[in-house]
């Protein structure tokens, strides 16, 4: 089983590298906009979602949102929650090594195992769809990511225990990521660039 993750973790990761290759070549020969329009773009964003200041930090956090259009903060917004499924999936994991665990709580968590396996792949799926403009797909994706988030989520609740792991925490925040995307998507779709 550890096996088959390794290997899904090395596709996921040449994947994305190949969607963000295409995306770069693809971007390259759009027209760059000044700083000052990206970060209106971003303020125009961010300002249609729930989590406006998770929004601004995440967005801003990497350097290319000064310069990015539509499809290139659509791009950023989902590596950040590509970022953030990834690193809870790789956390997922590593409790999953914890034998004192209650049985309940280890079902939850290889549920959540299997919950976030998917997650990545429809984020990977969802770059693939942005590199083709396939606005559909893109939002199909990354809505489907975020459901299956929601369901490790529910997973961890149906306990009735507190969340000691911290596990609903970052689903929570998943969903939040995939609402900022779902944002940029909106305004993407409408502009379509």
């Amino acid at each position: 089983m550890m096996m088959m993750r390794s290997t899904a973790a090395l596709f996921t990761v040449l994947s994305l590298a190949l969607c963000l290759f295409l995306l770069d070549q693809t971007d390259a020969q759009a027209q760059a906009p000044s700083s000052a329009v990206g970060t209106a773009l971003v303020a125009e964003v961010c300002g249609q979602c729930k989590d406006k200041d998770l929004c601004l930090s995440s967005l801003n956090a990497d350097p290319n949102t000064q310069t990015a259009d539509l499809s290139g903060l659509t791009l950023i917004s989902i590596r950040v929650a590509t970022a953030n499924a990834t690193d809870t999936s790789a956390y997922i994991s590593q409790m999953l090594k914890d034998t004192s665990l209650e049985p309940g709580v280890q079902d939850a968590l290889n549920n959540c195992a299997d919950y976030y396996d998917d997650v990545v792949q429809q984020l990977d799926d969802s770059l693939a769809a942005l590199t083709v403009r396939n606005y559909g797909d893109l939002r199909k994706w990354v809505e489907t990511a975020a459901t299956e988030g929601d369901s490790c989520g529910a997973a961890f609740t149906a306990l009735g225990e507190a969340d000691k792991l911290g596990v609903v925490g970052r689903t929570r925040t998943l969903k939040q990521l995939c609402n900022n995307a779902l944002a940029v998507i909106s305004l993407l779709e409408k502009n379509k660039q």
